[in-house]
């Protein structure tokens, strides 16, 4: 089968959707070696491709932009390909049978997730409101990876359910399926991984942490990993007015080692967003050992499970209740790392490539019988 691969989000610093993108493009190579794989690259994110066995399609078009239907519809439609898998969410919308991906729907359901202007936040939810769902309806299948974002999507776009799947997640930083804790000891640290959008609710987390500090000033320190980008600036002014800065090592563009190193050896993840489509930090750390504190009523409690310390992340007071709890409980600590570790065996890229190549596969079977049943 030929297949057409868009994956224009891959970035020169693989995080987030670059992530998820790089993680199917590696896992569906293992699946379907007898596949003829072509990718719709950018050119500073090739460099990632050079050990797989793929062509790639070099594209200077910004995913979302105004002309990106123009540019590539008919581009896509002269490869030739059997079907076109867009690893992103919104795009092209071609003659080629498509498949999208939706990883969440939070640039329309979170405010501030465009900047802090009202305006601009109003106009640009409209716009990609627009696109998306032009692009669901043109999608031959939407994949996405939870059924908490599947069951926002269909509310979001009525029918759209209809047309989804749930495909899940993977990790490759820690090897997983032996269901053992590493044996490595852990320090006394805290770990935040993620980005500064208002979704993640950092503002809440930092005035728990302060709190706890201020009441236990041995309590833990934290790390927090944080991607730079357009909320940056706010949350550091947020980290640098609270009480326990000096508690608080914020750092940016680590390398997969180091990130693995501190999985490895702190106490525990904090992560009370308010939304996400999967949360792959929580998988991640579950798949190290370390016990996680995580939003409940969303994807995370869904990957989670009872893996972990559910928190409701509308309440600072939770917050600080879940932090706590983990920091003073060695043996609560001990059994949510070993329920995590089996938990995180529970999914895995070839998971994921397994559910999206039976999809792909479905969808151009019965395009063939539609086609053959009209010639006859």
């Amino acid at each position: 089968m030929k297949i057409l691969i868009d994956a224009r989000a891959l970035q020169e610093h693989v995080d987030g959707i670059s992530r998820y993108s790089l993680g199917v493009l590696k896992a569906l190579m293992r699946e379907k070696p007898g596949w003829d794989c072509s990718v719709l690259i950018n050119r500073n994110a090739v460099t990632h491709l050079e050990n797989l066995n793929m062509e790639y399609l070099l594209s200077d078009v910004r995913r979302f932009s105004r002309g990106e239907n123009k540019h590539l519809n008919g581009f896509i439609d002269s490869i030739g390909a059997d079907i076109y898998l867009n690893l992103s969410m919104a795009g092209p919308c071609p003659e080629t049978p498509t498949v999208i991906t939706v990883h969440d729907l939070i640039v329309l359901n979170q405010p501030g997730y465009f900047g802090n202007s009202l305006i601009r936040n109003i106009l640009s939810r409209m716009i990609f409101r627009k696109k998306l769902k032009q692009s669901i309806r043109h999608a031959d299948a939407v994949s996405v990876p939870s059924r908490v974002t599947l069951r926002i999507l269909d509310e979001t776009f009525p029918g759209s359910g209809d047309k989804s799947f749930v495909t899940g997640e993977g990790q490759h930083l820690f090897s997983s399926g032996n269901g053992t804790v590493p044996d490595s000891p852990r320090e006394d640290f805290l770990l935040y991984v993620g980005n500064a959008r208002a979704y993640k609710n950092l503002t809440r987390l930092v005035v728990a942490y302060s709190r706890l500090k201020a009441i236990n000033p041995d309590f833990p320190k934290i790390i927090m990993v944080v991607r730079k980008d357009r909320a940056f600036r706010n949350f550091m002014r947020d980290v640098e007015d609270c009480s326990a800065t000096d508690s608080i090592t914020v750092l940016s563009h680590i390398s997969d080692t180091e990130l693995k190193e501190f999985y490895s050896k702190c106490i525990g993840l904090i992560m009370p967003s308010l939304q996400e489509g999967f949360g792959l930090p929580a998988l991640e750390a579950m798949a190290s050992g370390a016990p996680v504190v995580v939003s409940s009523g969303t994807a995370l409690e869904e990957l989670v499970g009872s893996a972990g310390i559910l928190v409701d992340p509308e309440s600072v007071t939770d917050i600080m209740h879940g932090m706590a709890l983990l920091a003073s409980q060695p043996e609560l600590r001990k059994d949510l790392s070993e329920k995590a570790v089996v938990r995180a065996g529970e999914f895995s890229w070839c998971r994921t490539a397994r559910i999206l190549t039976d999809k792909l596969e479905e969808i151009v079977s019965n395009g063939m019988k539609r086609h053959l049943s009209q010639d006859n």
